[in-house]
């Protein structure tokens, strides 16, 4: 068939008037009337999580982050915008996920259980990205873990915490265990057997430290078939690295906003 003519495409990531879907509630957000209500007019700061939340979904299934409609991104919403979080619909490819799509929450007992333990433990968390990529996932059944071998490992060296598997996650009592897991300093939770998540201050944050995971288990799974093994860097330059992508050059800092206009400029 002919593809559509060029005028009449919707842009990859477009600014719409939003209107919610669905009112959700959890255990993070029970029987609030908030700003995300019906018939309310969504504040700049909520609009702007949105449009983040839509890029991200659209950029995670560009770079075959994504997993049909399943696991989930999502952004912490303050207090005085109804609290709870901004969540992937769940019933949608990532490529289609628009600002308007995503929701108050989710009906998604998974979603809710994992991530509702992160940001209601770590309140110096704003964004969580769950990802069942492939490299990630191998690295996930490895008796080692996850391998500082290069230097985009370098934000991962003595910031990941792991998680034993639990099989789906729909137990409410698992929120205590993945937050012990997890711990105070941790930006990565590898979820052995399962996935990881990556968390941040902000969506941007918490996506390309998603993509350097991945990026980082590649190349790990790529150097298990050398016979010879691997040259591994010094402790001290892996904490002198690991210290440099905490400031100068953390992630999502440049970035984030050169991804985002690349969607919009389509």
């Amino acid at each position: 068939s002919e593809p559509m003519a060029s005028s009449t495409r919707r842009p990859l990531l477009s600014f719409l008037s939003i209107t919610p879907r669905r009112r959700l509630s959890t255990t993070t957000a029970k029987s609030k009337e908030t700003i995300l209500a019906q018939g309310k007019s969504p504040s700049p700061l909520v609009k702007k999580l949105r449009h983040d939340l839509a890029a991200a979904h659209q950029l995670t299934a560009r770079y075959g982050m994504d997993c049909l409609t399943w696991n989930h991104i999502s952004a912490r919403l303050p207090e005085e915008e109804g609290g709870g979080f901004l969540v992937t619909p769940g019933d949608m490819m990532y490529s289609e996920i628009q600002p308007e799509h995503i929701l108050h929450s989710s009906e998604n007992v998974t979603a809710n259980v994992i991530h509702g333990a992160v940001y209601e433990n770590r309140p110096d968390i704003h964004a969580i990205m769950h990802i069942h990529t492939h490299a990630v996932c191998t690295v996930s059944t490895l008796p080692q873990g996850l391998q500082c071998l290069v230097q985009d490992a370098a934000m991962f060296y003595n910031s990941i915490a792991y998680h034993p598997w639990e099989g789906i996650s729909d137990d409410w009592g698992e929120q205590e265990r993945i937050a012990k897991s997890l711990g105070p300093h941790a930006m990565t939770l590898m979820m052995q057997n399962h996935g990881a998540c990556t968390l941040g201050g902000s969506v941007g944050e918490a996506w390309v430290r998603a993509f350097y995971l991945e990026r980082t288990a590649q190349i790990q799974v790529a150097t298990l078939s050398n016979p010879q093994g691997v040259i591994a860097p010094s402790q001290e330059v892996l904490e002198h690295a690991a210290k440099q992508t905490q400031g100068e050059y953390a992630p999502g800092k440049y970035e984030w906003d050169a991804l985002v206009r690349m969607l919009e400029k389509e």
